[in-house]
């Protein structure tokens, strides 16, 4: 039990740096997912807060309200980039660089005559 290259003991760290990769990818996934449910609570409020400006007439309106409103949908648009966000292309990119160090990690164990199957 004492020695240094133990397989088992190597299989089961092989196996525990799998684990947490995967946490830590979960973990990623999870923060994406927080920011878009706040980009899109920002973009609904900033949407409610519009119509309640447009419900009034612009002649009604000084010059300061209309430069506001103008502000928000400037805002609106640019907020309208949440459902973009999981799925750009720096997701993509890290996505497949994760899928890549499992592989490298899988050939390592394969070439050290580690068994892959977890079970």
């Amino acid at each position: 039990m004492g020695k240094k290259d133990d397989p088992k003991l190597m299989q089961e760290w092989f196996k525990l740096v799998q684990e947490k990769n995967a946490l830590v990818r979960y973990e990623s996934e999870l923060m994406i997912f927080a920011r878009e449910l706040e980009l899109e609570d920002r973009q609904s409020r900033l949407q409610q807060e519009l119509r309640e400006r447009m419900a009034v007439e612009d002649h009604l309106k000084t010059d300061e309200e209309l430069s506001d409103e103008k502000r928000i949908l400037s805002r609106n648009a640019r907020s309208g980039g949440a459902e973009r966000l999981s799925g750009g292309p720096s997701w993509r990119s890290r996505e497949a660089a994760e899928r890549e160090e499992d592989k490298d990690l899988e050939a390592v164990m394969l070439s050290k005559g580690f068994n892959l199957n977890w079970s």
